[in-house]
């Protein structure tokens, strides 16, 4: 069962999940994950969770940073990530594990590192110094959530070619595939036309980033030709020029 401990030292918290079976390493690793973040003075929401299936079963606050353990009853730590991979790619994952052969494992579900039980404070701090770099930068950098039937996942809007309304869904695609999620473009134009989009007909935008070229009829986005409207064409090309003269800069 999930345990959570909040605290409020900063607007956006750093959320915490630790995936443990054994409860005095998952008392231990929480200890130091408070200590850890003390010294930063900033107070962690940590959650502690009893196995993978406790874990992954309503998985949706989109955790920074999980400290999971390999060697669990039931769904062992590499199913559960590879559970996790599939609704949040970008968290911050680190395995805990008696038997260092597992480790290299991890990396098949983009584990960030390993630690190999028993665990000292020295250790996990320079591991957590590394993992809050990595954490703050994805932070940092613009994203978008995709939100379907009872399943979020960011989306890095650097990782996003474009962006399809058809009826009542926008379509995402990124350079990992397609997303669909109910919406439409009216509900994220703001976010998108500011950061690097533009619309060229009114159901599709595009990652100015991605675009090869055009003509006049259409736009080549990574490959795709899309449809270039008469209407949309001026603001496209305004907004690819402001886009090219930045990128030169």
């Amino acid at each position: 069962m999930r345990q959570a401990q909040a605290g409020k030292a900063r607007e956006e918290m750093i959320k915490v999940a630790v995936v443990e079976d054994e409860k005095r390493w998952a008392d231990e690793f929480t200890d130091y994950v408070r200590r850890y973040f003390k010294e930063r003075m900033e107070v962690p929401e940590i959650c502690v969770f009893g196995d993978g299936v406790d874990f992954i079963s309503d998985y949706k606050e989109g955790y920074d940073l999980i400290l999971m353990d390999i060697d669990m009853p039931g769904m062992d730590g590499l199913e559960a990530a590879k559970r996790l991979r599939e609704v949040d790619e970008g968290a911050c994952l680190i395995f805990i594990t008696m038997l260092a052969r597992y480790a290299i494992k991890g990396y098949e579900v983009s584990a960030f590192d390993f630690i190999v039980k028993p665990v000292s404070y020295d250790l996990l701090k320079i591991k957590l110094d590394k993992a809050m770099v990595y954490i703050n930068r994805r932070n940092e950098a613009p994203s978008f959530v995709v939100q379907g039937a009872g399943t979020m996942k960011k989306v890095l809007l650097s990782e996003i070619k474009y962006v399809e309304s058809i009826k009542h869904y926008l379509y995402i695609h990124t350079l990992d595939g397609e997303l669909k999620m109910r919406g439409s473009m009216s509900d994220i134009a703001d976010q998108f036309l500011s950061n690097g989009f533009a619309g060229i007909n009114r159901s599709l935008i595009v990652n100015l980033a991605y675009v090869t070229g055009y003509d006049a009829t259409d736009v080549n986005v990574a490959g795709e030709r899309l449809p270039l409207s008469r209407v949309y064409k001026a603001d496209f090309l305004n907004a690819l020029t402001r886009h090219i003269g930045k990128e030169g800069r």
